[in-house]
């Protein structure tokens, strides 16, 4: 059995990370948008919910998963490195979005409101990604220690 190959290409990584990012962030900002009885303010999340609310965490997690790729996840990684981790890219990811999106204010393409959607969606898909990476050797061990385990049982 081959192994060389344990870990998917750099383009399936990250496609493997922005769909989910993009997507669950859409859609409960959708269906939440569905329950406020202030239609104007539904409005405004309905669209903020597949624009600043999702692209900010699929570009984080997209970002996120780039940088770790090439990098090897801890073997048995405590809660204190998972938690250290996932501050640091979420906090690399706040900034860049804040940046980003200062940028977008001080031209005048964007409003002062944007903040409020892009700050915390960029947090979000950053350090879930980088949670997912910390985590990611520890449950290929452990996977594969259980597959070694059955076929010596068997």
């Amino acid at each position: 059995m081959n192994h060389a190959r344990s870990r998917p290409g750099r383009l399936s990584a990250a496609v493997r990370s922005a769909v989910p990012a993009y997507a669950f962030p859409a859609v409960t900002a959708y269906l939440n948008a569905q329950l406020i009885p202030d239609s104007d303010l539904a409005a405004r999340l309905e669209v903020a919910s597949y624009s600043t609310i999702a692209i900010p965490s699929a570009v984080a997690a997209v970002l996120v998963t780039l940088w770790l790729h090439s990098r090897t996840p801890p073997e048995a990684p405590s809660r204190g490195r998972v938690a250290r981790t996932v501050a640091i890219a979420a906090l690399v990811c706040v900034a860049l979005a804040g940046a980003v999106s200062a940028v977008l204010i001080g031209n005048g393409l964007q409003d002062l409101s944007i903040l409020q959607f892009t700050l915390g969606s960029a947090a979000l898909g950053g350090g879930l990604s980088a949670r997912k990476w910390v985590r990611s050797r520890a449950r290929r061990t452990s996977t594969r220690a259980t597959a070694r385990a059955e076929r010596t049982s068997s």
